[in-house]
């Protein structure tokens, strides 16, 4: 616990006050519970239809390998994320811990896009893999070895990866030279997207766009509570009703909001074991969630601002897992985004539907109104579209037609 969460340890175990970045933070911690719920991390595809985020800050030697996944899901008719996963590949062979070595970080990462694609064709169920493409991680490295067929444990072909919109871009051929390989990787470079990026992770987890699981006590099970959902939300609306009646802060009204539902009537309890896996889940998102509350905002006179640790946390606590959750939340508003712009728009210049006569052509007329009428002695640029028949004698005196217009609406 020491080693993933130190804050989290010498709070618990050494009895110690730690603080975060406070009025400094990106991301305030009770954003954070407020978004949280309880539930058990998913390691899987366990339907086989569910859609993931795969986000992957590779490393060598000192730092944490992080991969974060996220499921991205639709929420009536907008899309929301939850954390399922967040994993730190060491080896745990060695003595240190230290890193797995690059090709081992390739075997592990394709194992798990295929536990979180199940049997889809095509990836099907993988929406992106983004990976860092910094200089000191090989991310570009990896994404190489990406590319190539592989073969998995049982001994089944699987096409490789690769970013077609770079390679179109660099012009590399790569493409060409991996036929096979899926369009799903995103190589995303930190001098271009790490300012954006933590300005998307900023936006939709302030706007309560994306879940988290509730700290875990280390105890080797969770408590999941179980409900209607018609019950709770009528419930949870009186709740929150009364709470913020009380002006409480961010922090106090999701710890009162979160007791008051423990003691509502319609939640029944149900203690689940977890493995090890799961707990080392929600050991790493924990410690997720304590580098978001930790990040700050630094100003920079071209406004692309940077983001870092706070001055009192460099060396004690790394920002790798940081990284990862706001590449997730860069991919969720370019989706949301998208949706935004993909929808119809009404055509403005479909006025045939307003009028019961077939379609009309349209003549525009510049009228100067006040010459014709008195209006508070203001000039008005009028803009009249003139609606021809079939009457092409009415094109011959427009000026009439458009006095009677005139007439017929100012009275």
């Amino acid at each position: 616990a020491l080693k993933t969460n130190p804050e989290k340890a010498r709070r618990e175990y050494y009895c110690e006050f730690t603080s975060d970045a406070g009025n400094e933070a990106i991301i305030r911690r009770g954003v954070i519970t407020r978004n949280s719920e309880t539930r058990i991390p998913l390691l899987y595809n366990d339907t086989g239809d569910k859609k993931f985020i795969i986000t992957f800050d590779p490393a060598r030697n000192r730092d944490n390998i992080i991969i974060t996944v996220m499921e991205l899901y639709l929420d009536g008719d907008e899309y929301k994320c939850r954390i399922v996963n967040c994993v730190n590949m060491i080896d745990i062979s060695t003595k240190r811990k230290t890193p797995m070595q690059t090709p081992d970080q390739v075997d592990y990462l394709r194992q798990l896009i295929l536990d979180y694609n199940g049997d889809a064709p095509g990836y099907g169920n993988i929406e992106t893999i983004m990976i860092d493409a910094g200089a000191g991680g090989a991310g570009k490295v990896i994404a190489d070895m990406l590319m190539q067929d592989w073969i998995d444990s049982k001994g089944k072909v699987h096409p490789g990866f690769i970013d077609k919109e770079l390679d179109k871009q660099l012009d590399t051929g790569y493409a060409k030279k991996y036929p096979n390989a899926i369009d799903k990787v995103r190589l995303m470079e930190p001098s271009k997207y790490k300012s954006l990026m933590y300005e998307s992770a900023i936006e939709m987890t302030g706007s309560n766009l994306i879940n988290f699981t509730a700290d875990y006590d280390n105890k080797g099970y969770i408590t999941l509570f179980e409900m209607d959902d018609k019950e709770t939300k009528a419930v949870r609306k009186q709740i929150e009703d009364r709470l913020k009646k009380e002006n409480l802060s961010d922090d106090v009204y999701a710890i009162k909001l979160k007791e008051e539902m423990k003691k509502s009537s319609v939640v029944k309890t149900k203690i689940v074991k977890l493995d090890p896996y799961q707990e080392i889940a929600l050991a790493n998102i924990d410690a997720l969630k304590e580098e978001l509350v930790n990040m700050r905002r630094i100003k920079r006179d071209s406004g692309k601002d940077s983001f870092e640790l706070i001055p009192e946390k460099v060396g004690r606590l790394h920002d790798d897992r940081a990284y990862t959750y706001v590449m997730c939340s860069f991919y969720l508003q370019e989706v949301r985004m998208s949706k935004i712009r993909s929808r119809q728009r009404p055509d403005v210049n479909a006025l045939e539907q307003f009028f019961d006569f077939k379609k009309p052509k349209i003549v525009f007329f510049d009228i100067f109104l006040p010459r014709i009428f008195p209006l508070n002695k203001s000039y008005i640029h009028l803009y009249i579209i003139f609606l021809s028949t079939t009457n092409k004698q009415t094109h011959n005196q427009p000026k009439d037609v458009i006095y009677r217009f005139l007439k017929s609406s100012l009275g």
